[in-house]
């Protein structure tokens, strides 16, 4: 007892479900702090329990592929959709991108994305792998394309990732990796593509955790 009031030690614990109710299926901890606060920690990195689970998947180009320009529904370059019929929803987690050759002009490059209710037609389709061995996966509804893609709507750009220049002789632009963090998901038709301004080289890749719609 202190002035009046019961102090609760901000040892004890409390044990959370094993799948809490955040994002990426974190285990927690939650303690009471020494003003009745409540502190939660997380001991698990993050997506690891969407990994233990099965539930991510992943998409690359294996080679430097020549993109289109912008946003049109013949399409090449990279592409990631959810197929109407789909019974999950795709959880993007990492998306990168990075340039082949040094494009002729400023060029900048986005993720657009995009919805139907009917499907993508997929004319150079890519593996998908899982996310724990990297062995190509048949469990997992997300589809992906390296180009000669039809889309079934006409994107928007969501997001910039990367500039531009047109030197060779200058070192390649820095092209961190996106965390989105499920920020973006794919519903069933749902699709988004790496689209650039104008024609250019690159590679792009995608992690996505398939979850229940």
């Amino acid at each position: 007892m202190s002035g009046g009031f019961n102090v609760i030690p901000p040892q004890f614990q409390v044990a959370l479900a094993p799948r809490g109710p955040f994002a990426n299926g974190d285990n927690q901890a939650a303690s009471i702090g020494p003003h009745g606060e409540l502190l939660v920690s997380f001991y698990e990195a993050p997506y690891r329990m969407l990994q233990k689970y099965k539930q991510t998947f992943f998409a690359a180009n294996q080679a430097a592929t020549t993109w289109s320009v912008g946003l049109t529904t013949t399409y090449t370059g990279f592409c990631l959709n959810n197929p109407a019929a789909s019974k999950k929803n795709l959880s993007l987690l990492k998306i990168g991108f990075i340039l082949g050759a040094a494009p002729g002009a400023i060029d900048p490059v986005a993720i657009a994305q995009g919805w139907a209710a009917v499907d993508c037609t997929h004319t150079a389709a890519l593996s998908v792998y899982d996310g724990q061995k990297g062995l190509v996966s048949t469990q997992q509804q997300g589809r992906a394309d390296a180009g000669n893609t039809t889309l079934s709507a006409t994107p928007v750009y969501r997001r910039w990732i990367l500039g531009g220049f047109t030197a060779a002789t200058l070192p390649s632009p820095n092209s961190p990796v996106i965390d989105d963090g499920g920020l973006i998901e794919l519903v069933p038709g749902g699709f988004i593509i790496i689209a650039a301004i104008g024609a250019l080289s690159g590679m792009a890749f995608a992690e996505w955790a398939e979850v229940d719609a």
